[in-house]
Order: structure tokens, then sequence, then C-alpha cells
């Protein structure tokens, strides 16, 4: 195992600078109600960002779902891991098994189909890219900010497979160059002769390692890191290919979730508030990925349970209020989301709510939850 920086430092490859490192201040998210106010930061953060960097790995390696990069019998991965605290989603699903104290990898790659090959490409390949919100963060504004430079303008991008196609879409947006898409099958290899890995553009933990004591560590948001200029330069890029920067129609949007995880037990009484308070129930799932970016960029207010749909958040203006309902638990990164919001100078407030216990098999980011009416209604009002 070696860390990009070292292996620039050891190999000199030629590496492009796409954004410096910098800081950003970020606002801390209003809390309803009173008494969960303390469980979060407030006032302001100081958040270091990373610079972002194409680099060239001769002769590299790259596998489907997977974050990594092998090269002659290293494996290469950004800086920001914590080792001791973080769980990989490669390491989980049983790709990868993860020895940082003696810094070895191993590689479980399916061998039912033989490697790929390719003489050039960039590698937009990620173990979390079937997210809507994690591709919308941590990998569609690296084409962006890459996309800047000349020399890769016909270097083909190596994707993940059976991704959904408003993702699909997204990225037929942004690649204006028409490179070609080169997918890459779950667990599958592909060699490249001269393999561009961009470093991290967004990082958060994806799970965390038995025994971590999350009370004990106290979850910041440095925990939730993204680079602001990636992130602008995707929403100003999309938003003026759709022609969403015209005046702004002031819309009340809730974001009804359809999903199994995280159900809200009183959902009902929460979309008869919001509709009586001039709200817009849509399912973002049901739209096509240009509808949600104008519906999106016509939002003065946005109720939503936390979910991948509020990545959506991006493409909303500056000014717009985000209204976010989650069970309260100590293993949810609430920053990212508020986070995500102060980068494009939003007001985000969380409702919190206590989780509606669904036994002990059931992940603690993942419980069911009643809402607060009067919490929601004095942040509606607010």
């Amino acid at each position: 195992m070696i860390a990009l920086g070292e292996y620039c430092k050891v190999d000199k490859p030629q590496t492009y600078t796409l954004v410096t490192a910098d800081s950003v201040v970020l606002g801390m998210p209003q809390v309803y109600p009173e008494h969960f106010k303390e469980r979060l930061q407030t006032g302001l953060w100081t958040l270091a960002t990373p610079s972002v960097q194409a680099i060239e790995i001769p002769d590299g390696e790259v596998m489907g779902k997977c974050d990594f990069v092998f090269a002659q019998s290293r494996c290469l991965h950004h800086g920001l891991y914590r080792w001791e605290r973080d769980l990989p989603a490669e390491e989980m699903y049983g790709m990868l098994r993860i020895d940082s104290k003696r810094k070895r990898v191993a590689l479980y790659a399916r061998k039912k189909e033989a490697a790929r090959s390719l003489p050039r490409a960039i590698s937009l390949i990620g173990s979390a890219s079937a997210n809507y919100v994690h591709w919308l963060t941590e990998i569609l504004p690296k084409l962006a900010l890459v996309d800047e430079i000349d020399a890769f303008k016909d270097y083909p991008l190596i994707i993940d497979s059976e991704l959904h196609p408003n993702v699909i879409e997204s990225l037929n947006l942004l690649n204006t160059d028409g490179r070609e898409l080169v997918t890459l099958e779950r667990g599958r290899l592909c060699k490249v002769g001269q393999l561009i890995s961009i470093s991290p553009v967004a990082y958060a933990p994806f799970d965390y390692r038995r025994g971590v004591d999350l009370e004990r560590l106290k979850i910041d948001p440095s925990w939730a890191m993204f680079v602001p200029h990636g992130l602008l330069a995707l929403r100003e890029k999309l938003l003026s290919r759709l022609g969403g920067n015209g005046p702004v129609q002031s819309r009340r949007l809730y974001l009804r979730r359809t999903s199994q995880f995280r159900t809200m037990c009183n959902a009902a009484e929460v979309e008869a508030l919001l509709r009586e308070s001039g709200f817009q129930v849509i399912e973002p799932e049901t739209l096509s990925f240009a509808e949600q970016i104008r519906l999106f960029s016509e939002a003065e207010s946005i109720v939503a349970q936390a979910g991948a749909a509020l990545g959506n958040i991006i493409f909303a203006p500056q000014g717009c209020r985000v209204i976010i309902l989650s069970a309260w638990s100590p293993y949810n990164i609430y920053y990212y989301f508020s986070n995500l919001a102060s980068i494009f100078e939003q007001k985000c407030a969380y409702v919190l709510c206590e989780p509606v216990s669904q036994g002990s098999n059931v992940h603690p980011a993942h419980k069911d939850l009643k809402v607060d009416i009067q919490a929601l209604k004095e942040a509606i009002d607010q």
C-alpha cells in the first residue's frame, strides 16, 4: 500500500494540478428541536481542502467498483483514509483485505473474465458510483475539472457498469467532447498503458471498523470533505448547458422518500403539513436528470429526509433553505449535507428525531424515525 502523495514523490509521474490546496469556512446547520442542538457543532468551521491532481500512472490497473489503483505490485490509495477508523466498501464487500499495519492488500479480482486492456484512459471508477449523491459529489466533479486539460480531450472514460440512467445522462451532459465510455464490471480488472487517476474531490468514511467508539471520536465537519471548486465547476457547467441561470420561480419542494431504509413512521402527517404550507411533493427518482436540475434550480425551500436525492441541492440557488429530517445516531455524518449547503451559500437546518427501534440487526445509521411535527413547523416558519 502506498499513498498517492508518496507515489508521486518516489516515482515522479507526470501530474497536472486541477485545484490547489485551500480552506473553506463553513456555516454549521441550525438544529431542531432545542434539546438536540448541543449534539452538533455551531457557528463556523474552517475546513482544509487538499489539492486535486490528475496523475499519469504508467501501466496502471483499475478494478470495477474500486477506488484503489494498482501498479507494479503496489496498491495506490488517497491519503484521506484513517485506517484505524475507516472501513472501505471494497473491504466490506470482499473485494480486498487490508492489512494497514503491514501496508499490504490482498486483491480478489474476478477471474471469469480476462482483464480488459486500453492504451490510455481516464478512470471515473468509484466504489460508491451507483449512489446518486456520491456520484454527484465524488466522481462527476472530476470530469468537470479534468475537462480543462486539452491533452486529455480524446482519452476514453472508464466507468462502472450498470449505472442508473440518470447517472449516465449526467455523464453525457458533461462529456461534451464525446469521449468513449468504457464500462467495467464489479471486480473486473482493466490494464491501462497511460492511466489518468484523479485524486479525491470529496471524501467521507463509507463505514467504520468494529470496535470504533464514535461517541469518543465525536464526528465533526472535517469528516465530510468537499473541494468547493470541483462542485462549483460541475454546477456552473450543467446549469449553463441546461439554461438554468435565468429567473428563479421560488418553488417549495418536499422530496418524498420511497426507499425501504429509514422509514418515516408518520410520513402522511408530515406530507399533509407541508402541502398546507405550500410545498410541492415530488419523487426525484421518477424524473430525468435534466428535469431534476431544472426543478431544483427554481427552489427557494427544500424539505427532505436525509438521502441521495438531497445531492440535488448542488443545483439550488444561493439562499435556498434546506431542511433535513433525520433520526439521531452517533454513526451519521450530519455535516455531509450541511457542508454541501454551506458551499453553495444555502441555509441548512436539521430536524432531528429519536430513532424508532428495529432490533439489533439494523445498522445504527438506518433506523426508522418519527418526525417531531412541532419542530418541523418551527423550522419551516423560521
